[in-house]
C-alpha cells in the first residue's frame, strides 16, 4: 500500500520512459479528433482489463489481470476493429461488506500498489495494440467487491449521500484524482496525465442511477450531483489539460453541455432496461435524438449499449455511424483466464451473457457470433475502411491438466481447438478430437449463482485406460489458419472422478 506522497517520492527512479509520439485525442466541435482525422469507433466494454470481478479464486490470486489476460482481451478488441474500450465501471473500494476483498482503494487516501501495477500493464499494452481507454473513476452503484460512492464516503466516516456534498470527502476524491493523474507508469515510465492512451477520464458510472437505486427522489439529488460533477471536471482539467473529460449523467445535460471542462457527453442505451423502466426501447431514435441535441456543440459517445434484439442493435449501430456519433461500445466482453477457459458473467438475469470473441455455440441464445460479426463489420465501416480478412489465431495455446481431464489457455481469434495424442513425446500423433471450444458455459446465471470460481474441465480423454501414460498437444484454429502446436505434456490417466 502507498499514499500519493510516498509514490511521488519513489516513483521517479528506475523507469525507462517510452516517448508518447501519438496524438492525444482532442475535441473539435462535436467531433473527436486524432490529429487531423475524426476519431470514431465501435468496440466492447472490457471490465476484466481493470480487474476480474467474477470467478475470483478463494485466495484472490486472479483478482488483478496478468499480462496474458490483458494481451488476450486487447487482441480480441483489435481483431474486431476496435480503437477504444471502456474499462469497468470504477475503481474498487474497501468495504466491511466485502471482507478480505482485494481493492484499489484500501482506506482513506490509501491505494493498493499491486492493483495499480495492473493498470500500469494495461495502459502500456493498450498503446502497443493501439486501443484508447475510457477510464471511469467510481460507480454510483454498490456492486459486490467493487462498491462505489457511498463506500468511498464511509472511508471518511461519512454517511451515504455525503460523497456529493461533504467538503472533506470531496477533497479525498480530488486526492484520488491527483494520485491517478500523477502516477508514473512502472512499465513505460509515463505519467498517466501524459499518456495519450487515455481517450477520456470519465467522472464515474451512471450517476443517474444513484437516487432511484436507493429509493430516493432524483430531483432531490440532481443539484448536488451537478455541482460535484462540475467541480471534479475542473479539477481533472487543471491536472491533465491535454486529456479529455467525460461526464457520467445524473444531472440536467444543459449544465454539462455548457461546462467548458466537460468534453464528451455519455449515453447508455439498453433495450432491456428501457423496457423495464417503461421508457422508449427502440434504441436508434433515442440515439438520434441525443445526437441532435449535441450537434455542432460536443461529441456524444454511447459508452454502453446492448441487451437488445439483433434487429434493434443493428439499427442502433447503423444510426451511430450514419449520424456522426463518435462511438459506441457493446456491453460487455469478459476475457480469457490465465488458468484456462474464460471469465463469465450474466447480465442482470437476462438471456444475455458476456461476449467471448469470435462467438461460440454456448452463446447461441443471444446470437453471440452473429452480434460480434455485426460489430466487426460496423467497427471498420465507422472508420471508413473495408473489413479486412480474418487473421489466423494469435500465439500458441497451452494445454493444462485439470482434475481428470484438461483445460487450456486459449488464443485470441480461435474458433475451435484440436487435440492429438501419442505414446511418446515425439509421436506418432493421432487426432483424438477436433471442434473443441473453450467457451462452454451456456447457463451463466446458474454458474454465478452457484459461486463457482474454478475453471471447468474442457476435454476428457475417454480412450485412455487408468494407469496409461500418454503425451498430448493442442492446436487452435479458425477459418483462416492454425497456430503452432502447444508444448507437449505427459498425462497418466486417472480413474474417473465419482459423481458429485
Amino acid at each position: 500500500m502507498l499514499t500519493l506522497l510516498a509514490f511521488m517520492t519513489a516513483g521517479s527512479a528506475g523507469f525507462s520512459t517510452v516517448p508518447d509520439d501519438r496524438p492525444f485525442i482532442t475535441r473539435q466541435g462535436d467531433q473527436l479528433m486524432e490529429g487531423e482525422t475524426p476519431f470514431r469507433f465501435f468496440g466492447l466494454c472490457a471490465s476484466t482489463l481493470n480487474m476480474n470481478k467474477e470467478q475470483i479464486l478463494p485466495d484472490w490470486s486472479n483478482r488483478w489481470p496478468d499480462e496474458f489476460e490483458i494481451r488476450s482481451t486487447l487482441d480480441h478488441l483489435r481483431r474486431l476493429g476496435a480503437r477504444a474500450t471502456r474499462v469497468g465501471i470504477g475503481l474498487s473500494i474497501a468495504s466491511a461488506k466485502d471482507p478480505g476483498a482485494q481493492v484499489h482503494i484500501t482506506a482513506r487516501r490509501t491505494y493498493n500498489e499491486e492493483a495499480f501495477r495492473a493498470l500500469d500493464r494495461l495502459l502500456a499494452l493498450a498503446r502497443e495494440y493501439d486501443i484508447r481507454i475510457i477510464f471511469p473513476f467510481i460507480a454510483s452503484q454498490s456492486f459486490k467487491n467493487t462498491r462505489g460512492v457511498d463506500e468511498f464516503a464511509a472511508l471518511a466516516g461519512q454517511p451515504p449521500g455525503a460523497f456529493w456534498t461533504d467538503s472533506g470527502v470531496k477533497e479525498d476524491f480530488k486526492h484520488l484524482l491527483s494520485f491517478v493523474l500523477n502516477r508514473r507508469n512502472t512499465v513505460n515510465g509515463l505519467l498517466y496525465k501524459d499518456d495519450s492512451t487515455i481517450l477520456a477520464w470519465q467522472l464515474g458510472n451512471e450517476f443517474d442511477s444513484y437516487a432511484p437505486d436507493r429509493g430516493l427522489k432524483p430531483a432531490d439529488w440532481t443539484g448536488a450531483i451537478r455541482d460535484w460533477s462540475l467541480e471534479m471536471a475542473a479539477h481533472l482539467k487543471a491536472g491533465a489539460p491535454r486529456q479529455l473529460v467525460m461526464e457520467a449523467g445524473g444531472v440536467d445535460h444543459a449544465a454539462l453541455i455548457a461546462d467548458p471542462h466537460i468534453d464528451i457527453l455519455s449515453a447508455h442505451l439498453y433495450e432491456y432496461w428501457a423496457r423495464f423502466k417503461g421508457e422508449p426501447w427502440d434504441l436508434a431514435p433515442v440515439a438520434r435524438e441525443r445526437r441532435e441535441a449535441l450537434r455542432g456543440i460536443k461529441p456524444l459517445v454511447v459508452d454502453e449499449l446492448g441487451l437488445a434484439s439483433y434487429a434493434n442493435l443493428r439499427a442502433l449501430l447503423e444510426t451511430i455511424r450514419e449520424t456522426g456519433i463518435s462511438g459506441g461500445l457493446l456491453w460487455g466482453l469478459r476475457g480469457h483466464r490465465r488458468d484456462g477457459g474464460w471469465y463469465y458473467h450474466n447480465e442482470g438475469g437476462t438471456p444475455v451473457n458476456s461476449y467471448h470473441p469470435p462467438g461460440f455455440p454456448a452463446g447461441h441464445a443471444y446470437e453471440e457470433r452473429r452480434t460480434l460479426d455485426l460489430l466487426r463489420k460496423e467497427a471498420w465501416a465507422i472508420r471508413g475502411r473495408p473489413v479486412p480478412p480474418i487473421e489466423q489465431p494469435t500465439g500458441t495455446p497451452e494445454l493444462l491438466p485439470l482434475a481428470d481431464g484438461f483445460t487450456w489457455r486459449g488464443c485470441a481469434g480461435a474458433s475451435a481447438y484440436r487435440v492429438e495424442r501419442a505414446p511418446t513425446a515425439d509421436g506418432p500423433w493421432q487426432v483424438l478430437a477436433t471442434g473443441l471450444h473453450d467457451s462452454v458455459i451456456a447457463d451463466v446465471k446458474a454458474h454465478e449463482a452457484a459461486g463457482a470460481s474454478a475453471t471447468p474441465v474442457l476435454w476428457h480423454d475417454e480412450l485412455a485406460a487408468p494407469g496409461e501414460t500418454w503425451f498430448y498437444r493442442l492446436q487452435a484454429y479458425n477459418e483462416t489458419g492454425a497456430t503452432p502446436w502447444s508444448p507437449v505434456i505427459p498425462r497418466t490417466a486417472q480413474p474417473p472422478l465419482p459423481p458429485r
